[in-house]
């Protein structure tokens, strides 16, 4: 089952940042979308968690040099 995980995160100050966290993310296996806002410094990911856990996405997107500071879960239906 496909979750959402909506995340606030700081440091995005730019399309070219966006692109980063994009891309970064669509490279996990399990990922299935990604959209990332710097001006609303959030990014939302569907995800597959039989494949993928928050934390590695979090991992993922603190290793661009990005801090993650709040997240929310919710089921795709």
């Amino acid at each position: 089952m496909a979750e959402t995980l909506k995340l606030t995160v700081t440091g995005m100050t730019c399309g070219g940042c966006e692109n980063a966290v994009r891309f970064s993310l669509k490279q996990i296996t399990g990922v299935e979308a990604v959209a990332a806002s710097h001006q609303a410094n959030v990014v939302d990911v569907t995800f597959d968690e039989t494949k993928v856990t928050p934390a590695a996405i979090r991992t993922t997107i603190e290793g661009l040099g990005y801090q993650c500071i709040d997240d929310h879960r919710s089921p795709d239906r």
